[in-house]
């Protein structure tokens, strides 16, 4: 009997597109969808972005190649300030829009990008073709969202989630079509040069997610240790006037500088001298990928989700979740010794294999060919 040989069929170019909550809005999610979206375009496919909002005006947040279009269905803002009912309100009265999107109808797959999107997506009758992406840790929502949630992800075509416990989590309570692919590098890295710099880096919205107020408390702590250094965090966000009123009462204007947005992170990055991360939690962290692939050691808090991941085998320092004393202790030890910074560069480059935006992409490639 002659054997039997299987062959992977080749991926068909489709007319792919994103649904997304607001798409001129700055922060991970917005940054994710563009760069996936041009790594599908890039491939040949057909891709188009669809934001049903368009709080910051009708222009995407992040960079986009030409061959990648961007439709916005309203001018509305969604926003927390509307309450749960005006919310409701403003999402119903705009599910017809994007049932009526003729981008999104003449989708081969629609990729839509959190829980709105997804649930707009439903409404709006494309279940048969929606692989939706959770951004967001499991247990991050109460308990009437996760089972709302739960109960909306089983009549998908697909779910899409960051790391393999979120994956258990949504399988434990029957959603059985998950699948892993974790966010891809989204930034280029520049030739590192900070090895003789005094920046120490953190990137984020300045919201209580992020810890800022935590990472203060450390820097306190670890001042006296930190001769000539400077934190540098690179983000805005509804904390910014209470950080700035930490900085004072805790006397570290001349530790800590809030510097708002940059669209020049690549640089910041290669100029910096290790990077921080104070996060009470986070879906998957971004921006330590962007900070390993532009040559930073590490230092974090080991909250959910990510950080383990990623550092497990070396990069950085983890240390207990919300631990201020364990994180000053990590940065005063990463600022003042140079070949533990050494021995953590040379471990990076393992760590961003599996991120980089071909690995990536032929995740997704495997996925649709599945579909």
């Amino acid at each position: 009997m002659e054997d039997i040989i299987f062959h992977t069929p080749a991926f068909i170019v489709m007319k792919i597109a994103f649904l997304i909550q607001d798409i001129s809005t700055q922060g991970g999610t917005e940054r994710t969808t563009c760069c996936l979206a041009a790594e599908m375009a890039r491939h040949g496919n057909q891709v188009c972005i669809v934001s049903v909002f368009a709080s910051e005006g009708e222009q995407p947040a992040y960079e986009l190649p030409q061959n990648v279009q961007c439709k916005f269905l309203s001018q509305a803002q969604y926003s927390l300030k509307l309450g749960i009912f005006g919310r409701i309100r403003l999402m119903l009265k705009e599910t017809k829009r994007v049932r009526e999107c003729a981008e999104l109808q003449q989708a081969d797959i629609i990729i839509s990008q959190k829980l709105l999107a997804t649930t707009m997506a439903l409404l709006s009758g494309y279940r048969h073709k929606t692989i939706a992406c959770e951004h967001y840790k499991y247990q991050m929502y109460n308990k009437a969202v996760r089972a709302l949630r739960d109960n909306m992800y089983k009549h998908i075509r697909q779910l899409v989630v960051l790391t393999d416990n979120d994956a258990a989590e949504y399988r434990q309570r029957g959603v059985k079509q998950v699948a892993v692919i974790p966010n891809m590098i989204s930034i280029k890295a520049e030739p590192y040069h900070g090895e003789n710099s005094k920046i120490i880096l953190s990137v984020g919205r300045l919201t209580e997610q992020k810890g800022y107020d935590l990472l203060l408390q450390s820097i306190k702590k670890a001042a006296p240790l930190l001769s000539g250094f400077v934190v540098h965090i690179y983000g805005d966000g509804p904390m910014r006037s209470e950080l700035e009123q930490q900085i004072k009462v805790l006397e570290l204007e001349d530790y800590v500088k809030l510097m708002g947005y940059s669209t020049r992170m690549s640089q910041i990055y290669s100029n910096a001298c290790f990077y921080v991360m104070s996060s009470r939690f986070e879906g998957f962290p971004m921006v330590l990928l962007e900070a390993a692939a532009a040559g930073l050691s590490i230092v974090s808090f080991n909250c959910p989700e990510g950080p383990k991941q990623l550092l497990n085998n070396g990069g950085g320092i983890l240390v207990e979740a919300e631990n201020t004393d364990a994180l000053a202790d990590a940065i005063s030890r990463m600022a003042n010794n140079s070949n533990l910074r050494q021995q953590c560069r040379e471990q990076l480059p393992k760590i961003i294999e599996e991120y980089t935006p071909d690995n990536i992409y032929n995740k997704w490639k495997t996925l649709i060919n599945n579909l």
